[in-house]
């Protein structure tokens, strides 16, 4: 082995480490908040920020399964309603913080 293939395999003092944002909302996000309609409507906006899942049952039931919970009908009816309204407030509020576009760069 060459010290040129050592150069390549050792890390730079230098080298950039990634954001403590970054690591810390990853942590927060595994995490979970204790309320499973925050966190599933969290999991809805996660996506990105053009995409959206909505709050309906095969989203829940997808979300629920991948977050090893099992729901009963009864808790998933509870649970769609307050993620529901939770869901709104939260769109509502991305919407109001948005920027509108300026008309000079309206096409």
């Amino acid at each position: 082995m060459s010290t040129q293939d050592l150069s390549q395999h050792t890390p730079s003092l230098f080298d950039a480490a990634p954001p403590l944002e970054a690591v810390n909302k990853t942590a927060d996000e595994e995490k979970g908040t204790g309320d499973p309609s925050k966190d599933f409507v969290r999991w809805c906006f996660s996506l990105g920020s053009d995409f959206r899942n909505s709050p309906d049952i095969t989203n829940l039931r997808s979300w629920a399964k991948k977050a090893k919970l099992k729901l009963k009908p009864a808790d998933e009816d509870r649970l769609l309603e307050e993620s529901r309204q939770l869901f709104g407030k939260r769109l509502e509020l991305h919407l109001k913080n948005s920027r509108p576009i300026s008309e000079s760069n309206a096409v």
